[in-house]
């Protein structure tokens, strides 16, 4: 398998994971290492603030999934360059609180290293994101 295919298995088979709300297969991907980024001002609160290390990424991810559930998850594009990535998908994401679901695009930027996500940059609407779980 090349480098690129294998970097496409890694990335397709963790979106994967998260669209199954599966906190422990989706973590199995990052890099004990791994730095996480959700794009967005910082005054949106801790969500917006870049993590590093499989603790505080853990722990972001589990806030994520148990907040926002994804269905009708839709590879767009998977770009590959040596050990970087750039992925633009869709999901119908229902904030799981307030049960509002809405259709959103996102592009994650990520660097592979040994086989794992070291890096994970989400850009999305957080504006629409915020809308979701407003009262």
């Amino acid at each position: 398998m090349t480098e690129r295919a294998a970097i496409e298995t890694l990335l397709l088979s963790a979106y994967e994971a998260r669209v199954q709300g599966d906190l422990d297969g989706v973590m199995t991907f990052f890099h004990p290492d791994c730095r996480f980024h959700f794009m967005g001002a910082e005054d949106l609160g801790p969500m917006c603030s870049p993590l590093t290390g499989c603790a505080a990424v853990r722990e972001q991810m589990a806030g994520l999934i148990g907040t926002f559930a994804f269905s009708k998850f839709r590879a767009l594009g998977l770009l590959v360059e040596g050990a970087r990535a750039s992925f633009h998908w869709s999901a119908d994401v229902t904030h799981v609180p307030t049960g509002r679901t809405q259709s959103l695009e996102a592009v994650d930027l990520i660097t592979v290293e040994d086989g794992k996500v070291r890096s994970l940059t989400q850009f999305t609407d957080t504006a629409s994101v915020m809308r979701l779980g407003s009262a």
